[in-house]
């Protein structure tokens, strides 16, 4: 007997990279350029950007406030500059041993990330995801008109695949669980085990209908 089809979807921040990491890699940035502009210490007013947020483009524009060049920059441009960096970011062991287990597995791959295209498709090149991802199978929010919370995305991919085993994996119990669980799609959370996710999970503080069907600790556990 033939064994179905398998897609096994997943979601991008805090899933197949720390979104903290991109978080870091902006700040780096703008504390480059800033430091350039005025002088000042860049590992310094990086330190002063990470420990001020969600104001510490502000913390840092203060930090060197009166220094030459410091006029150049107003928190707008700072924010500018953080949305339109190059992110330094890679993808983890764990996740590259993942796809690649299940690309050469013969499974259907397909990424699901809310966000804008130019912040998304930044971090996609940046881990090198068209790797593993098909162009047609990276669903991101602003290109597909509707993010996690909506049937949108997961109606796309039930209609590409009809009749697979339909997987997704995600961290966010607020949208990556909900509509995939009442379509009858496996579900699998991956634990923030470090604490450093952007959205804490704490699954007994959500109605069942929010939660993972699975918890792993490891993507390769999705196998």
């Amino acid at each position: 007997m033939t064994s179905p089809c398998r897609v096994v979807a997943f979601d991008l921040d805090d899933t197949l990279y720390k979104e903290m990491e991109y978080v870091a890699s902006g700040y780096r940035t703008v504390a480059r350029a800033l430091a350039d502009a005025t002088g000042g210490d860049a590992a310094e007013l990086f330190s002063i950007i990470s420990a001020n947020r969600p104001l510490g483009f502000e913390a840092a524009l203060d930090a060197v406030a009166g220094k030459p060049g410091v006029e150049r920059y107003s928190v707008d441009d700072l924010v500018e500059i953080y949305r339109a960096h190059k992110p330094d970011i890679v993808l983890g062991e764990d996740a590259e041993n993942t796809l690649t287990a299940l690309k050469e597995r013969g499974d259907r791959l397909v990424l699901i990330t809310d966000g804008s295209t130019r912040h998304q498709r930044a971090k996609i090149a940046a881990l090198g995801l068209d790797r593993f991802f098909a162009p047609e199978a990276i669903l991101i929010s602003q290109e597909t008109g509707g993010d996690k919370t909506t049937l949108v995305p997961w109606a796309i991919v039930e209609n590409r695949y009809p009749g697979c085993r339909l997987t997704y994996v995600g961290d966010n119990l607020s949208k990556d669980f909900r509509h995939p669980n009442l379509r009858g799609w496996r579900t699998v959370m991956l634990r923030d085990v470090d604490g450093l996710n952007v959205f804490p999970q704490a699954p007994l503080d959500w109605p069942a209908e929010y939660r993972p069907r699975t918890t792993v600790d490891a993507l390769l556990n999705t196998i």
